[in-house]
């Protein structure tokens, strides 16, 4: 019954996509496995119907029954029309294969794209606090891989629902001449699937495990990219690569196991198709005296059906297989809501000239040690606002909260006017948020600037902000200034540089409100006072909280909130 469910809620999802246009690939699906692999036969019953008298004789109730309408319009039956019917026939099988091949690759590649799009907004946009509990390597693999192997395994339905019409037109073309020995070739088709059956369910556990030696392997790399540099100062790269290679010899092991799971029963069924072959010949042609013509067009038929049974039981093998990829993308897909991006065109009725209250919050993560409760405090405008106390007291919690990110029962106003979700966009605009360890992408020194701005800016407004933060410099030093490519930004500058080219990144969205957490803790003494002087100069414009465990950064502070 869970099987059947889990069908239905797949294909649900595939034909929520564009169903109009998945009906007209099942349609043309149909025609297809109604006329595919019938070049040859049709040929033969077209040929007879050069010859009324060799047609009768051989008892061809085809040509019996279509020559008299040959006759009756007056059409002399020739070799020139014969085969002009079949390359009418043959050219018509061949745009309808050409249609549903193209439309079908079509639908396969819209969905993967539409599907992965619409998945990665709803990580984006879900709260923070959910992100914060999930593994990026299970949404990294569900992404980029898994949505594709949900795209192959509709795909394998498709052509296994193919098959199945195929096999049963060439079933019902075959009982036409001898409906015995059809049953024959169908009970032995189906006796062997049936007995084959237990490799369709090894199929779903192995596909199960290769998702899950996947997601190791991808973390494996991704621990080795975050920790690189103390693997070499350690030397101890030989326990990543030993790491990595088990992973690497088990995905070898269990790809190994599907190969074989998926190719034994293919000779299986190919032992049983000659062995069928052989006594379905020696019993037709010595024993019911089957004539020639109708003997060789039965084996042809044999020779197009008996391998289909094989065939669907391979797709019902690769199926199986990528069953546990389509649940991975059904499950992220329910346990995540859909939203909209939160969009502020202005700050219009959200003013911060005056003040920021913070007013009776309570907060705490287990619901029995508080780590606020009813607090209130103010923060002033155009002042540095230092939030001391020693780890685990709350300082980045109320950071968190005063951007959005976290919510609390209390309030909290600007100016007068309490945040609420209908202005939190609006709030958020004017934010700006340092953390401890800062981030660059492998990009241009300007991409990595202009990172998340929403307006353009010129190259001159970037340096103009750099020499406000103590930066030019480094830009300046290098050849190609903005346009120089960064890699591994940790090894290309020291921590006091990247912080400094992060809080002008920060600066370049011209924040109103400046949020630092921890920004100088891994700094020296003249880094970190290097950036303190730039935030006194920068306090005449923008309103700063900086949480610090350190006491001797209290000098700097118009005013401390201590935990």
């Amino acid at each position: 019954m869970r099987d059947k469910i889990f069908l239905f809620r797949s294909f649900s999802y595939f034909f929520r996509y564009k169903p109009l246009k998945l009906i007209s690939i099942f349609l043309s699906t149909l025609i297809q496995g109604f006329t595919q692999g019938i070049t040859i036969v049709l040929l033969i019953p077209l040929l007879g119907l050069l010859d009324h008298n060799q047609a009768a004789s051989s008892g061809n109730k085809w040509a019996d029954m279509i020559n008299p309408l040959f006759d009756t319009i007056g059409v002399r039956v020739s070799l020139p029309l014969i085969l002009s019917i079949y390359g009418v026939c043959i050219l018509s099988i061949a745009l309808i294969n050409y249609f549903q091949s193209v439309s079908q690759v079509s639908y396969q590649q819209g969905f993967s794209f539409h599907t992965r799009r619409r998945l990665y907004k709803k990580v984006i946009t879900s709260d923070w606090n959910f992100l914060n509990g999930k593994s990026k390597h299970n949404h990294i693999q569900v992404l980029t891989t898994e949505i594709p192997k949900m795209s192959t395994y509709y795909y394998y339905y498709l052509e296994l629902t193919k098959k199945l019409i195929f096999i049963l037109t060439h079933v019902v073309l075959a009982a036409l001449i001898s409906w015995y020995f059809t049953l024959l070739v169908v009970v032995s088709g189906t006796l062997v699937f049936v007995f084959l059956r237990g490799y369709l369910k090894q199929a779903s556990l192995l596909g199960a495990g290769n998702i899950q030696i996947s997601r190791k392997m991808l973390k494996q790399i991704d621990d080795f990219w975050q920790t690189v540099k103390i693997a070499k100062v350690h030397n101890s790269e030989e326990f990543y690569y030993k790491k990595f290679n088990d992973s690497n010899m088990l995905m070898l092991a269990n790809q190994c196991r599907q190969t074989k799971n998926r190719a034994l029963p293919q000779l299986l069924f190919t032992l049983a198709g000659i062995l069928t072959l052989t006594l379905f010949v020696y019993f037709a042609y010595n024993i019911a005296h089957i004539a020639l013509p109708a003997l060789f067009v039965l084996i042809i038929l044999f020779a197009r059906i008996f391998p289909q049974f094989m065939s669907v039981n391979n797709d019902m093998n690769m199926l199986l297989s990528m069953e546990e990829s389509v649940k991975m993308v059904l499950k992220l897909d329910e346990e995540i809501p859909e939203r909209d991006f939160d969009k502020a065109e202005g700050t219009d009725g959200l003013a911060f000239k005056e003040s920021l209250e913070i007013k009776n919050l309570t907060f705490s993560y287990d619901k029995e040690k508080f780590i606020f409760r009813n607090f209130s405090e103010s923060i002033p405008v155009k002042t540095i606002t230092g939030v001391t106390g020693k780890s685990g007291c709350g300082k980045t919690t109320l950071l968190d909260i005063i951007a959005g990110v976290q919510s609390a029962e209390g309030s909290l106003f600007v100016d007068g006017a309490e945040l609420r979700r209908e202005n939190m966009p609006q709030w958020r605009r004017m934010i700006g948020y340092l953390p401890q360890d800062s981030f660059f992408i492998d990009g241009t020194i300007r991409e990595n600037l202009i990172w998340d701005s929403t307006t353009d800016i010129d190259d001159e407004s970037i340096m103009n902000v750099l020499r406000s933060v103590d930066a030019e410099e480094l830009v300046s030093r290098h050849k190609m200034g903005l346009d120089t490519y960064v890699a591994n930004y940790p090894y290309h500058f020291s921590g006091g540089e990247r912080q400094r080219l992060a809080l002008a990144r920060i600066l370049i969205r011209k924040p109103q409100l400046l949020l630092l957490d921890e920004a100088t803790s891994s700094l020296d003494v003249a880094s970190e006072a290097q950036i303190m002087e730039c935030l006194v100069r920068l306090k005449e414009s923008v309103t700063i909280i900086f949480v610090t465990h350190r006491q001797n950064l209290r000098g700097y502070f118009d005013k401390i909130i201590a935990f």
